[in-house]
């Protein structure tokens, strides 16, 4: 199965223009970028291709060494998927989704949340947040929605 390629989505949000060169390098091609409003300084690109599971983490791990990238990596298999999440300073996010690309917690995990939490309903919280990826989907959130909308304006202070 590791072995199964699948349908793979990266979207490169923001990434330094001195990084350009090498994540082409790394993906074998060269991709269209175009400035990203954001986030001065910085581009963006989407490409999609087919990767094996294997594949795509050694890409995430690959693209993760490389300086100042926000991107999001999409495999969405016949059953499952995985979702990967990059944000400098918050090191890579890894999940596996379902079909409709829902974020899915073993009840391993949440059994470890829970008592990790002993009892306290903030940290409970807080617990299932960092498991859901939340603090990565904050941050990728702004440039998500600025594809859709270019109307999006990024704030660097609470209003």
């Amino acid at each position: 199965m590791r072995q199964t390629k699948v349908s793979t989505t990266l979207v490169i949000h923001a990434c330094p223009e001195s990084s350009i060169a090498r994540v082409d390098d790394l993906l074998g091609t060269s991709l269209t970028w175009s400035e990203q409003s954001l986030l001065k300084g910085t581009f963006t690109t989407q490409t999609s291709s087919s990767l094996t599971w294997l594949q795509a983490e050694e890409l995430i791990s690959n693209l993760h060494g490389l300086y100042g990238l926000y991107l999001d990596l999409i495999q969405t298999g016949q059953e499952r998927g995985v979702l990967f999440m990059i944000v400098p300073g918050f090191g890579i996010y890894r999940a596996e989704t379902n079909l409709a690309g829902e974020i899915l917690l073993s009840e391993d995990r949440i059994w470890a949340i829970v008592q990790e939490s002993s009892g306290n309903q903030r940290e409970l919280q807080r617990l299932f947040r960092l498991a859901l990826g939340q603090n990565w989907d904050d941050l990728l959130e702004p440039f998500r929605a600025q594809r859709i909308d270019s109307n999006v304006v990024l704030l660097n202070k609470a209003v």
